[in-house]
């Protein structure tokens, strides 16, 4: 969808915009399947939503780093938690269990070799959020 769209655009496909959609834990079989080479291919890295229910976060932020070109980018927005605000007692859902702890993410980017690592915290939490009454009817 997104290469027909570029082309559409006038972009030269692939030789200037190339997009490849793949489990981030096992990117080398995407790259594969897309006749790909796995190291230092690509510009960019955009994720919106889907690294907080990657099981492995480390491997997978290894292998965009394995996949990005010296001075590539990459932006990703996912849900966190902070740590020490779940109560460890309840049994949270598969999906909270499965979030990275906010403060646990620089560090980590910036042991696998990502610099200038910025973690931009949007702070919304749940609170003060309001169902009508009508709907609770």
């Amino acid at each position: 969808h997104a290469t027909k769209r570029g082309i559409a655009r006038g972009y030269s496909v692939p030789n200037r915009l190339r997009f490849l959609r793949g489990d981030v834990e096992t990117l080398e079989e995407a790259f594969g399947k897309a006749n790909v080479p796995m190291g230092n291919e690509f510009d960019v890295c955009i994720s919106n939503g889907a690294f907080c229910l990657v099981t492995d976060k480390e491997k997978a932020f290894r292998n965009v780093f394995k996949a990005l070109k010296s001075g590539g980018r990459m932006a990703i927005s996912t849900t966190t938690i902070v740590s020490d605000r779940l109560d460890p007692s309840f049994e949270w859902p598969v999906c909270m269990r499965m979030f990275a702890a906010l403060e646990s993410l620089k560090p980590m980017c910036e042991e696998i070799g990502f610099r200038n690592v910025e973690i931009l915290d949007a702070d919304s939490p749940m609170e003060g959020m309001v169902i009508p009454e009508e709907a609770l009817m």
